[in-house]
C-alpha cells in the first residue's frame, strides 16, 4: 500500500511540475517560406555573441509553423527563417503569433541573413514586446520633436529630457516586469550619451544608472549600455591600477587582476568587476603588450573556478572567440564522409589544405565548383582539396553523391553535410561559397580564405596556392642537397 501511495504521490508530483515548466509556444505564418526551415536561438551571452538554437520546425504546405521550447526568463531570440532572421523578445510561458513578411523589395533577391518584417497577431498589452513596441515609439518622437542640431548646444533639451524621464518614471511606476523597468532605464541612459550642453559626466553616469543595479545578464538594452561604458576600459584604469592589472596578466592571476580592478571606482560591484575582466582581457588579447597565452590561462581558470556561474559561460565563449579560425591558431576539430570514410584535421596533415563549403540552394555557390576544378589540376600536388555541400537533410545527395560529383568533375575530397551541422558553426560559415585555408600542420592560414573568383582588387587564392608551391619546391631542393 506504502509503495502504491508513494508511486501515486511521484505520478502526481510529476504532473504538477511538468505542468509548471515555462514553456514558451511560436506559431504563426510564413507565405513565401513554404518547405523551408524555422530556428530559434537563445544568445549565450552579449560579450560572445554565441548564439545556441534550442528549437526549429518546417514551414507547412498552408505557410503556418508552430514550435514549443522550455524559456525560463524574458530575453530577446533571434529567429531564422530559411536563411534570414528577425528579433523578438520571449516571457516565459507565453504564446505568440507572428506572420512573418518576406525580405524589403529594395533587397536583392538571392541576399542572405537578411533582416524581415513579421508582425505580430493578437499581441496582449501585457507583453514585454507591446510594452518595448510602445516605448520605442515614446522615445522615438521625444528625440524626434526635440533633439536636433540646434539643441546640442541649448539648455531646452536638457529640460525636456528632465521632463521626458519624470514622466516615463511615472508611467511605469506600477509596472511589474523587472526586464522592462530595466530595459527603459538604460534606454534612457544611452540618451545621456548623446551630446548636448549639461548631459552627465562619466561618474555621475556610473552613480545614477550602474551602480544601484545587479548584473542583468540577458537584458540587452543593459548589456549595450554596460559595453558601450566599459569599451577598451583597460585604457581609461589610473597609472596605479593598471600596472596592477598588467602584473597579474603575467602572472596568469585572474584573482590578483580582480584586486587590482579593485582599486576603480566604477568596477566596485564583485559580479561586474568579473564580467568587465573578461571583457578587458578579451579587448587586450589581439595586442602585442599581453601575452596571450597568459590571457588563455586566466579565462580558462575563470571558465571553471568564476565567482559568479554566468561569467563561466561569458569566460568560455570569449576564449572559444579568440580562438576562433584566427590565424596561427589550430584549426577546430572537425570530421566528414570522404566515401563512406570518417576524415578529420589529422588526416591532413602533410600539405596544405583549402576548403570550399557550398549551397545546394545557391547555383552562384555551385558555379565556383568549376572554378576550384580548374585551381585542383594545377596545385594539387602541394595543396589538398576539399568540398563541403550544404543540403537539407532529405537530400538525395546523402546516399548517393556521384551523380553530382560526375556533373561536377569532383576529383578531389567532397562531403554532404546538413544546414545545423556544428561544423558551420565552428568554421564561422555564414554566406556561400566560404573557404578556410590550413598548413600543413593544421594551422589556419585563413579564414575566411580568399576565393577562385576575383575580389574587388582583383585577387585570387591562386597567388596564395603559387606561393605555397614555391615553399614546397624550396623544401624539395633543401632535402636534395
Amino acid at each position: 500500500m506504502f509503495k502504491i501511495l508513494t508511486l501515486l504521490f511521484l505520478i502526481s508530483s510529476g504532473l504538477i511540475v511538468s505542468a509548471q515548466q515555462p514553456i514558451t509556444t511560436l506559431e504563426g505564418f510564413a507565405n513565401d517560406y513554404v518547405g523551408k526551415e524555422v530556428k530559434v536561438f537563445f544568445i549565450e551571452d552579449y560579450l560572445s555573441q554565441l548564439r545556441t538554437q534550442v528549437a526549429s520546425t518546417m514551414v507547412e504546405a498552408d505557410s503556418t509553423f508552430k514550435m514549443s521550447f522550455y524559456n525560463s526568463q524574458t530575453r530577446k531570440v533571434r529567429v531564422e527563417v530559411d536563411d534570414n532572421y528577425f528579433h523578438i523578445y520571449l516571457q516565459p510561458g507565453a504564446d505568440y503569433q507572428l506572420f512573418v513578411g518576406a525580405t524589403s523589395p529594395y533587397v536583392d533577391k538571392n541576399a542572405k541573413a537578411v533582416e524581415v518584417e513579421f508582425f505580430f497577431l493578437g499581441l496582449d498589452s501585457t507583453d514585454i514586446n507591446y510594452k518595448i513596441l510602445m516605448f520605442e515609439d515614446y522615445q522615438y518622437n521625444f528625440l524626434q520633436s526635440y533633439y536636433h542640431p540646434r539643441a546640442i548646444k541649448s539648455t531646452r533639451f536638457v529640460e525636456k529630457l528632465d521632463t521626458f524621464k519624470l514622466n516615463i518614471t511615472k508611467q511605469y511606476q506600477s509596472d511589474t516586469s523587472r526586464f522592462f523597468k530595466t530595459y527603459v532605464k538604460f534606454s534612457v541612459a544611452s540618451l545621456d550619451d548623446l551630446a548636448f550642453v549639461g548631459h552627465r559626466n562619466e561618474y555621475e553616469k556610473f552613480d545614477f544608472y550602474i551602480k544601484p543595479e545587479t548584473v542583468w545578464y540577458q537584458n540587452d538594452r543593459y548589456m549595450g549600455y554596460i559595453l558601450h561604458y566599459y569599451k577598451l576600459y583597460e585604457s581609461q584604469l589610473s597609472k596605479s591600477v593598471n600596472e596592477k592589472f598588467y602584473e597579474a596578466v603575467i602572472q596568469s592571476s585572474p584573482s590578483l587582476a580582480m584586486n587590482a580592478l579593485g582599486g576603480d571606482y566604477a568596477l566596485m560591484n564583485l559580479k561586474l568587476r568579473e564580467l568587465i575582466m573578461l571583457k578587458m582581457l578579451s579587448e587586450v588579447f589581439f595586442t602585442k603588450d599581453y601575452p596571450q597565452t597568459n590571457i588563455l590561462t586566466m579565462m580558462d581558470s575563470v571558465a571553471n573556478h568564476a565567482l559568479f556561474s554566468e561569467n563561466k559561460i561569458v569566460s568560455s565563449n570569449l576564449k572559444y572567440r579568440l580562438l576562433d579560425l584566427v590565424p596561427g591558431t589550430k584549426m577546430p576539430e572537425f570530421s566528414l564522409m570522404i566515401d563512406g570514410k570518417k576524415k578529420y584535421v589529422s588526416d591532413y596533415s602533410g600539405k596544405h589544405t583549402y576548403i570550399q563549403f557550398v549551397s545546394i540552394d545557391l547555383q552562384k555557390s555551385l558555379n565556383d565548383l568549376e572554378l576550384l576544378y580548374k585551381l585542383q589540376q594545377k596545385y594539387s600536388k602541394n595543396t589538398q582539396f576539399v568540398t563541403v555541400l550544404v543540403a537539407d537533410k532529405n537530400n538525395p545527395l546523402f546516399n548517393n553523391p556521384i551523380p553530382f560529383i560526375k556533373e561536377h568533375k569532383i576529383a578531389w575530397d567532397f562531403a554532404v553535410i546538413e544546414k545545423n551541422d556544428p561544423m558551420l558553426k565552428r568554421m564561422n560559415v555564414t554566406t556561400f561559397p566560404h573557404y578556410l585555408l590550413m598548413d600543413a600542420e593544421g594551422v589556419v592560414v585563413a579564414a575566411p580564405a580568399l576565393t577562385p573568383r576575383p575580389n574587388n582588387e582583383y585577387e585570387t587564392i591562386e597567388l596564395m596556392l603559387i606561393q605555397i608551391n614555391r615553399k614546397y619546391r624550396a623544401f624539395e631542393e633543401e632535402d636534395r642537397r
